[in-house]
């Protein structure tokens, strides 16, 4: 199972952002993730999110490469 990334729009400049939190999806869907400060790199705000805010993205694997032999 992947881990979900999660993303905020900044409620000053409407800019999305990636809040570098990864969560599998049970804890999140289990988590309450209740004022969660988060600092938007376009604008430097510091704000307060909670769980409706974040927009989710499932995380790409890493693939692995078989060095030759």
């Amino acid at each position: 199972m992947g881990k979900l990334r999660l993303w905020v729009m900044c409620k000053s400049c409407g800019r999305e952002f990636d809040t570098r939190m990864r969560l599998d999806r049970k804890s999140f869907e289990r988590g309450t993730l209740a004022a969660n400060y988060h600092l938007c790199p376009h604008c430097g705000q510091r704000l307060t999110y909670r769980k409706a805010d974040y927009l989710i993205q499932e995380e790409q694997p890493k693939s692995t490469i078989t060095p030759p032999e």
